[in-house]
């Protein structure tokens, strides 16, 4: 019979019961997640084996010692540079300040020069001649002793330095009106254009010097030049 015969109907899911799906990750969300991982890996790789070292406690304590003691180092540097500098500085104005006084110096001695020319000119020259004489002296009678200044000039500028000796030679009376001669020893100079000799000679008690005759000797007692004076 028809009715016991099998049915061709086919079965249709209700749409109130669907059957099970399988759900997979996007492919794109896939790759993403794949290069985020392999650029996290990549940037550890690279600080790992060739970025910059980290540092341990004890050798950033190190560098931060060496940084301190280097900018003390350079501030005293700077000090040092900046005394130097002050240092220079004072050594350019001493400088200039001593060739200033030079040059002043050298002023005063050309107006020294020139009033001594005219100073030698106007002394009397010795009456003997001869290069070396005695030009001038002044005297100081005293009781017990005869001071001296004894004014002795080279007229040959060009003659090498004249090392000497002067000797008095002195006349004179006692108290009792006794007369003697007495000759001091020698006194040494040295002579180049003019030469002052001065001194004190001492003389007995009760003698008083009337005449002084001055003797200008050289080393071997050669005599250079004589000059009598008078004692008033």
């Amino acid at each position: 019979m028809a009715m016991f015969g099998r049915s061709q109907r086919s079965f249709k899911p209700s749409v109130y019961n669907p059957g099970k799906r399988t759900r997979r990750m996007p492919r794109w969300l896939v790759l993403l997640c794949f290069g985020v991982f392999l650029g996290a890996g990549g940037v550890l790789f690279l600080q790992a084996n060739y970025g910059p070292q980290r540092l341990t406690v004890e050798e950033s304590e190190t560098l931060h010692s060496d940084l301190n003691r280097a900018n003390t180092d350079r501030q005293q540097l700077q000090g040092a540079l900046a005394e130097a500098e002050r240092q220079r500085d004072a050594a350019a104005t001493s400088r200039e300040q001593a060739q200033a006084s030079l040059a002043a110096y050298r002023k005063s001695m050309e107006t020294i020069d020139r009033d001594m020319a005219l100073f030698q000119a106007a002394i009397p020259p010795d009456p003997r001649g001869g290069p070396i004489g005695v030009r001038a002296a002044d005297w100081d009678r005293q009781a017990g002793s005869l001071g001296y200044k004894i004014l002795i000039m080279n007229d040959n500028t060009s003659a090498p330095t004249f090392k000497g000796t002067v000797q008095l030679v002195v006349q004179g009376r006692y108290n009792n009106g006794r007369t003697n001669t007495l000759t001091s020893d020698p006194v040494p100079f040295s002579l180049d254009r003019y030469v002052q000799v001065a001194g004190n000679y001492e003389t007995p008690a009760g003698f008083t010097p009337r005449q002084v005759t001055i003797r200008v000797l050289d080393g071997e007692q050669r005599q250079h030049a004589i000059r009598i004076y008078n004692i008033r």
